[in-house]
This record gives C-alpha cells, sequence and structure tokens, in this order.
C-alpha cells in the first residue's frame, strides 16, 4: 500500500505540475475519509484530518463518484479543505473508483492561481486516479490474502510464522537503534482438564476469548500469535522487561476474571493463565533463544503452581503481582 501511495504522488506531481496534493482513503470502521498520503501540506494539519461523506469538496465527491473543480476556493463555502490547503486558488478533487464499483477514496489537487485548472486536467487527473484505484484495489487484495495466510484459523491471531517473521525483523531493529523489546510466553493452566470437561467446541470458544482478551490489552504495534494448542506468544517492540511484566500481569488478571463457561469446575474455581517474560538484550540478544528463555520461565510458573507471571533474569523470579 505504501509502495501505491508514492505512485500516486509521483503520478500526480507529474502528470499535473501541481505543488499540493493529496490523497484520501475511505476508512472501513469509522466510514471517514483519512488522508493516507499528501505532498505540499503541513503534517500538523493533515494529521488528524479527516471528513465524513458529504462534508468538503472530497465528502461530496466520494458520496456522489463524480469530480469537482473548484475554480475560487476562496468564494466556495463547502470548501471544508482549506484546513490543510490554501483558502486560495483553484482545487480539483476526483474519485478513486474501479469502474463501476463503489468509492475507495479521492484525489485532490491544488493550485494557487484562481481558474489554474482546465478540462483537459480534470481528464488527466481522472486517468491517473482510475490508475491509482486499480492499484489501491490490487495491493488490498494482496494484504488480505497474505494476512489470510499469516493468521491462525481459530483464533484469528497471527500464527507461529508469522510471529518468527516479525521477532527476526524486531531484532535487527532493536540492535540498530540500541532498542529493548519483550516476549511474553503464555500458556493457559489446566486445559486439558477442561477441554475434558466440557469437550473442544467449548475449548475452542474459550481459546478464540482468550485471544479477543490478549488483543484487547496490548497495543496496534503489538504481535499477539497464537504459538500451538493452548499456548500464546506475544512480541511488544520498545518495552523494556518492567513495562513488560507489567503488560503481563494485567493479563493475568483479566484472564483470571473473565467468566468462561465452566470455570467454577476448573482448579481453584477460574481458568487461569502462566505468562514467561523475556527481554532484549538483557536476557539475551538472540531472538530464538530469548523465545527459549521466555518458555523456560512460563514453565517454572507451571510448576510454582501457575496462575503467576515469571520473568527470565537468570535465576527465574515470580513478577511482583498486582494488587
Amino acid at each position: 500500500m505504501e509502495e501505491v501511495f508514492r505512485l500516486a504522488l509521483h503520478l500526480i506531481g507529474r502528470s499535473l505540475q501541481v505543488d499540493a496534493y493529496s490523497l484520501l482513503l475511505l476508512d472501513e470502521t469509522s466510514g471517514r475519509l483519512v488522508i493516507r498520503a499528501a505532498f505540499g501540506l503541513p503534517e500538523e494539519r493533515t494529521h488528524a484530518f479527516s471528513l465524513a461523506l458529504g462534508e468538503g469538496i472530497s465528502g461530496l465527491v466520494a458520496e456522489s463518484g463524480h469530480p469537482m473543480l473548484v475554480p475560487d476556493v476562496s468564494v466556495e463555502t463547502r470548501f471544508a479543505e482549506r484546513v490543510c490547503f490554501s483558502p486560495h486558488g483553484a482545487f480539483l478533487c476526483v474519485p478513486l473508483q474501479i469502474k463501476r464499483g463503489p468509492v475507495i477514496g479521492v484525489l485532490n489537487a491544488h493550485k494557487p492561481e484562481p481558474q489554474a485548472f482546465t478540462r483537459a486536467d480534470i481528464d488527466q487527473f481522472q486517468a491517473v486516479a482510475n490508475q491509482v484505484a486499480m492499484a489501491l484495489e490490487n495491493a488490498q487484495l494482496y494484504q488480505r490474502t497474505k494476512e489470510l495466510s499469516s493468521r491462525d484459523e481459530l483464533t484469528g491471531l497471527f500464527n507461529r510464522r508469522y510471529f518468527f517473521e516479525n521477532l527476526e525483523t524486531e531484532v535487527q531493529r532493536a540492535r540498530r537503534y540500541r532498542r529493548a523489546f519483550t516476549i511474553l510466553m503464555l500458556d493457559l493452566d489446566h486445559f486439558k482438564h477442561y477441554n475434558d470437561t466440557h469437550g473442544h467446541l467449548f475449548g475452542d470458544r474459550a481459546l478464540r476469548q482468550g485471544g479477543e482478551i490478549l488483543l484487547a490489552n496490548t497495543r496496534r504495534a503489538d504481535v499477539v500469535a497464537r504459538f500451538g494448542g493452548e499456548e500464546f506468544v506475544i512480541l511488544l517492540p520498545e518495552i523494556d522487561k518492567e513495562a513488560g511484566a507489567r503488560v503481563a500481569e494485567k493479563i493475568r488478571i483479566k484472564i483470571a476474571e473473565h467468566p468462561f463457561h465452566g470455570r467454577e469446575r476448573q482448579p481453584g474455581g477460574q481458568l487461569t493463565v502462566t505468562i514467561g517474560v523475556a527481554t532484549y538484550p538483557v536476557d539475551s540478544d538472540n531472538g530464538l533463544e530469548l523465545v527459549d528463555m521466555a518458555d523456560r520461565a512460563l514453565y517454572v510458573g507451571k510448576r510454582q503452581g501457575g496462575n503467576r507471571v515469571v520473568l527470565s533474569s537468570g535465576q527465574d523470579r515470580p513478577a511482583p503481582q498486582l494488587v
């Protein structure tokens, strides 16, 4: 997607010879147009800028699917984009659309002089937009296909292969910039007993709910993956051991408090989790070794009775629990 954005900006600048332009895509979650790439615009203004369908020139174009040319934006009352673009000059907006499919976004261009765009500019800009839309659709399809191959079928979390790919990348990045990162290895306690008692359908449901709890208590930048069976792994970039232990303890509490079906028949009346914590580079500067150390810390916790967080520190000591 980022390559397509760069290509789009290059095509716009070269074909229209404009000084300021932007690419907005329709966000599926919020239903608003958000700037995904821009040139010649102040970053502090574009960072949080968004428009609803029908709002501003961009919103109107996205809603109607028809291009709009504003010869003089100084007299255009609907020009909400003046927050990012100059309130003077000419403004051109065309839809990003594949044939007769839905509009996925818009391309904008601005020139400082009024009446600066011609009919030929509109046709040329729309031709560029059509190329960009096709490239975006292909990129999104590739991304979705790649993501499906990187996901665990049961939980929807990333799979083991994806985790190790990101681990290698994170080791290189942390080594280059001298940053820390932390790995959490998690295993649901007495899960065989849970499966034997309630059956595999409820066991699968518990795994999915456990995955949801992990996602709800981590950041978007973290890699949450199913490692295998009832075991999960989390990669926490830019997180040292102390902060990683806090994340692990928060997850431990959330799992223990969750009303899993039939949890009262588990040992202690809860379905719980044990978590091992290892941090780069204090525990190891090798990714695979770091995973092994987190796994060893996890099994120290298992031998101590489970439902706890254990830090890998050469002597694998339990982390202080939150009150």
